[in-house]
């Protein structure tokens, strides 16, 4: 399962970024996320969540555009069923 436990501080605030925005660049990412790294740094950790299923791209020109690959009701879904494994049991009492 594509879940957000197997993210880092950076690629959790990477992925909201992304979904917030529905699709970004490096650029964009690096405008709008806390005490930003280097771009390249942003660059390596997108290739990270591609790598980990949770990105895709497209290339339009020089530039590489950044979609999440499950929409964000999903991975919404996914997230709290996890948490609900781990910390409840699977009970909602």
């Amino acid at each position: 399962m594509k879940g957000q436990k197997n993210l880092s501080r950076r690629e959790r605030q990477i992925m909201d970024i992304i979904y917030k925005m529905k699709e970004a660049t490096v650029a964009q990412v690096l405008e709008i996320i806390p005490d930003p790294p280097s771009y390249s740094s942003i660059r390596a950790l997108l290739r990270v969540l591609e790598e980990k299923g949770h990105l895709v791209h497209k290339q339009v020109g020089p530039r590489y555009i950044y979609a999440p690959t499950l929409p964000r009701e999903e991975a919404r879904q996914n997230a709290l069923k996890h948490v609900m494994k781990t910390f409840f049991d699977n009970s909602t009492e």
